[in-house]
């Protein structure tokens, strides 16, 4: 090979080389350039993304807190639904035991007044409205104004009407007494009524073994006694007859009650006695009565109106 050849050659060789080599840093350069716009789109879709993961877990919140808070008030709306039926169902349960306990009550008082407008006189010596009493301290607790006014009006009249009862009993009781009083006065009537006195002479007419009327004369000072006291009686027992007649003939007779109280105090009774008897012997029963009368119509009308507003009462709580 001649100097010319190796040197075309080589010098093309070393010229292709020479050219490689200046062809280099353009490689490098543009391969910095593309892997930067390739990190650079990279950090853009990276951030592209992590935006569109934000966003969408954004989204993804507010929609379970739009979920949570529906939610919520879902379930507060069921639970006051809830509460507020329990509410009303204890309302119509205390109306229900409310109407049913004023029935009772109501009704319990009524039949106290019931009892106590039957009778005609008081059976002892204790109030006949002691029940009837305990039933209207049960009215005033359950009971309305205007009912309880009802109610108090017509325990008042009970009360009187309880007073007329007793006050009957005790006349009862007097004229009792006064009837036995009478037997006693008819007894010592009769043990005396056979004997004459003539001018201090006692004799007494009896009726003999063989049916004959026969005239029988003291035999002994102690028979003269006791004929003259059983003479006595009977005389004494036969005017303060007569008297206690007069007087219940004229009960606003002053003075005829004052002559068989003279009369009952010969016969042998006590000044107080006399006193009582000859008051039972004036009493108009009849008057006494018509009084009792009036006073349960009374008692009748006021009970029925207490029943009347009961009603009302009771309709109106739906009973």
């Amino acid at each position: 090979m001649d100097i010319s050849s190796f040197i075309s050659e080589d010098f093309g060789s070393v010229l292709g080389a020479g050219a490689a080599l200046l062809g280099i840093p353009g490689v490098i350069l543009a391969g910095a350039i593309q892997g930067k716009r390739a990190l650079q789109g990279a950090q853009a879709q990276a951030e592209a993304a992590l935006r569109a993961a934000q966003e969408q877990a954004a989204k993804a919140l507010e929609a379970a807190q739009a979920q949570a808070q529906a939610t919520l008030e879902t379930g507060q709306l069921q639970a006051q639904a809830t509460l507020e039926g329990v509410r009303e169902m204890s309302r119509e349960a205390h109306a229900q035991w409310q109407r049913d306990r004023c029935q009772e009550i109501w009704a319990a008082f009524v039949a106290e007044l019931d009892l106590l407008e039957a009778k005609k006189q008081a059976t002892s010596n204790e109030s006949e409205v002691a029940d009837l009493l305990k039933a209207y301290a049960m009215v005033e607790l359950m009971s309305p104004p205007v009912v309880l006014d009802k109610a108090s009006q017509a325990r008042n009249q009970a009360t009187v009407v309880d007073l007329m009862l007793f006050t009957l009993r005790m006349q009862a009781r007097d004229a009792e007494r006064l009837e036995r009083a009478k037997q006693r006065l008819r007894s010592d009537l009769t043990r005396g009524a056979n004997i004459a006195d003539t001018r201090g002479r006692l004799a007494e007419l009896v009726t003999g073994p063989d049916g004959e009327d026969l005239v029988e004369s003291p035999g002994s000072p102690e028979e003269y006694e006791d004929m003259r006291e059983r003479f006595d009686r009977s005389r004494a027992a036969r005017d303060a007859l007569e008297a206690l007649a007069a007087a219940e003939r004229t009960p606003d007779d002053l003075d005829a009650g004052g002559r068989a109280r003279q009369a009952l105090l010969a016969a042998g009774f006590a000044e107080l006695e006399a006193g009582s008897l000859v008051g039972a012997a004036q009493l108009d029963r009849g008057e006494q009565q018509q009084f009792l009368a009036a006073d349960r119509r009374e008692l009748a009308r006021l009970r029925d109106a207490f029943v009347e507003e009961a009603r009302k009462e009771l309709d109106a709580l739906g009973a």
